[in-house]
């Protein structure tokens, strides 16, 4: 990994230089790949870093449980700090927003009375010409200037209303302080009958006052115009503690909006200082004929600092609020602290008795069972001591009980050894038929067999056999069952000339296990003659599972012969001869075949067995009996195998 990470490094730098050198040269891409490797790297050892950082410093349980206590005790403060936090922002947020309007409807209606306190005067005075109304106006602003000084920049106009042909246009009487032009400021339609609130015109938004007057037959018009500028803007922050900024949505370009959200929003932020929008709705000054809006972004800077001692203020009774929440945050933080100490306090005295557990499992390890651990009853790990040292007496006992076990694994694998042996290591060759056969044990030993006995070229004897039981005992009766059955064979052909009849082979055979058997033994098994000379098979079937002969004449289970030998003393036996032809396949099982069983505890059965030959009896006998096997295999599943499984397969050619 090291010279990965040096090529990866090399491969950057090159990179980076040719970027640098030659901007858009395609072997720039060489910065990437570098990097890409870097960042391999970087994982890779960190990887490694924690993975030593673990064995150092978690090895001991001692630091486990330190750290344990300490991660309960500080990941649900945490957490609760991080829910306090952000519930404590989202309220806040809110409660912006809030303070916010409620500042700015008290500088609409404070624009509001100062135009109204105008028109209620005029109209309460005898003389209501336009010389008065003047009057008055100037009087006001100089109280504005002088009682109201962050509404300083409050421009007061007074127009006189023309109408013509049911339109109206205005003239400019007056207005404080003077505007750049002395031409008469069009007003919408929609406020004829008056209007205050936040408008916006030119996209600047500011608080509007309009209210209409009536003298010596004339109209007139009072228009306060209280734009939101820098200075309101600051005064607003310096009454609530929130710092407000406006963008007009969509005016300006749209670039030009997303560049002053994103800048607001990038720009950095103190810890205690929390950053939000809001959307105002002005209304459209622009729009002199319905009354709509123009959606203003306020971009709302919070800070906590200054905003939260104000919230608290004695002013909104929630003063004495603020220190009790202080001092529940410290009393929160000693408990932890406490906590924490005391878990170190109990983690020494349980690591205390782990190590005395480790001391005496490394003397146990190094052969010292006389050792003996420390040990009382006051808590469960000194109890755990005690029975530490009860294990130890008895590891003496164990150990002889192990030597025992592993002569009797090792007798075992002897016995594996010697029934292999009695398997066919070679197949015999016969003229005109192919052969093969297999035996997966259940267990080390197997209590199923089969064999080949050939007599001639053209001559053979097949045997397969199921012993009741498994394990040692199955595999021991297969043994005298093998030593049966080939004496017996031996005996019949002697005796008649070579004819055998299969019969009285298998009469015999369940004579000799009656007699030197267990009652409750028995095997089943097949005695099959094959005579490639006559094209014949010969067979006797002693409770076993019937055989298959397939042919294109169809599927035949070979069924006839007898009950299981080892029973009964002298049951009768019945044989078959049957004629075979040129691609007739003979196929002789277990039960361990048709029994197996997947995760379901759905079992093959015959007519799965059954189907698996028809569709597949042209293939060789090597072939068919590997078939049979993988599909009984795929077919459990990686379940366990219940019962020894045989396969015999044989092929006219």
């Amino acid at each position: 990994m090291a010279r990965f990470t040096a090529i990866a490094a090399l491969i950057f730098l090159v990179g980076t230089i040719i970027a640098f050198t030659a901007p858009g040269n395609l072997f720039a891409i060489l910065q990437g790949i570098g990097f890409g490797g870097l960042v391999v790297s970087f994982f890779y050892y960190g990887w490694k870093a924690l993975r030593w950082i673990r064995r150092r410093l978690l090895w001991k349980v001692r630091n486990r449980i330190i750290i344990a206590f300490a991660f309960v005790g500080f990941i649900p403060a945490l957490v609760l700090a991080l829910i306090v936090w952000f519930s404590m922002t989202f309220v806040f947020r809110q409660l912006s927003v809030v303070y916010v309007q409620d500042k700015l409807e008290q500088l609409e209606q404070e624009l509001h009375d100062i135009g109204e306190k105008v028109v209620l005067r005029y109209y309460q005075s005898e003389d209501r010409g336009e010389v008065r109304l003047r009057e008055m106006l100037v009087q006001e602003r100089q109280a504005v200037l002088d009682l109201q000084p962050h509404l300083r920049n409050t421009r007061f106009r007074l127009l006189r209303r023309i109408t013509r042909r049911d339109q109206s246009s205005y003239d400019l009487l007056w207005q404080e302080p003077p505007a750049q032009t002395d031409a008469a400021p069009e007003l919408p339609y929609w406020v004829q009958n008056g209007f205050h609130g936040l408008a916006a015109s030119a996209g600047r938004p500011s608080f509007r006052s309009v209210l209409p007057v009536r003298g010596q037959g004339r109209d007139y018009v009072i228009d306060l115009d209280l734009p939101m500028d820098e200075f309101l803007l600051g005064h607003i922050e310096e009454q609530t503690s929130i710092g407000l900024s406006l963008i007009e949505l969509g005016g300006g370009g749209q670039q030009t909006m997303e560049s002053q959200v994103a800048e607001f929003f990038q720009a950095r932020s103190e810890l205690t200082e929390i950053k939000w929008a809001h959307v105002l709705q002005p209304a459209n000054w622009d729009n002199r004929v319905n009354a709509s809006t123009v959606p203003h972004g306020a971009l709302i800077r919070l800070h906590l600092g200054e905003f939260v001692p104000r919230f608290f203020s004695e002013g909104a009774g929630l003063g004495p609020l603020l220190p009790l929440l202080a001092g529940l945050a410290l009393i929160f933080v000693a408990v932890e602290i406490g906590s924490l100490l005391i878990g170190i306090a109990i983690a020494r005295s349980i690591t205390r008795s782990i190590h005395n557990l480790y001391a005496g499992t490394r003397n146990i390890q190094e052969g010292k069972f006389d050792y003996r651990i420390p040990a009382g009853d006051r808590d469960q790990l000194e109890a755990m001591a005690s029975a530490f040292n009860q294990m130890s007496e008895s590891v003496v006992q164990l150990m002889s009980q192990v030597s025992d076990k592993e002569r009797l694994e090792k007798e075992i694998e002897i016995a594996r050894e010697v029934q292999t042996h009695l398997f066919p290591r070679e197949l015999p060759s016969v003229s005109r038929i192919q052969l093969a056969g297999t035996c997966l044990p259940a267990r080390r030993v197997s209590g199923d067999y089969y064999d080949f006995i050939p007599w001639s070229e053209e001559l053979l004897d097949v045997i397969v056999a199921d012993i009741s039981g498994k394990g040692i005992s199955a595999a021991l009766l297969m043994a005298n069952l093998q030593s049966t059955i080939r004496t017996h064979v031996a005996y019949q052909a002697a005796r008649q000339n070579g004819e055998r009849p299969m019969a009285e082979v298998v009469a015999a055979i369940n004579r000799q296990m009656y007699v030197h058997t267990a009652p409750d033994k028995f095997a089943t098994l097949v005695l099959a003659r094959l005579d490639t000379a006559e094209m014949t098979l010969t067979y006797c079937n002693a409770g076993h599972n019937p055989p298959y002969l397939i042919s294109s004449q169809g599927v035949r289970r070979l069924t006839q012969g007898g009950m299981v030998a080892g029973l009964f003393e002298s049951p009768t036996y019945e044989e078959e001869t049957l004629s075979l032809k040129r691609g007739d396949l003979l196929v002789l099982y277990t039960d361990g075949v048709v029994e197996a069983e997947n995760r379901e505890g759905e079992q093959f059965e015959e007519e799965r067995l059954q189907e698996l030959l028809q569709g597949n009896y042209f293939l060789t006998a090597d072939d068919i009996r590997d078939l049979i096997i993988s599909e009984v295999t795929n077919f459990m599943s990686g379940q366990e195998q219940k019962d020894d499984i045989t396969v015999v397969t044989m092929k006219v050619g």
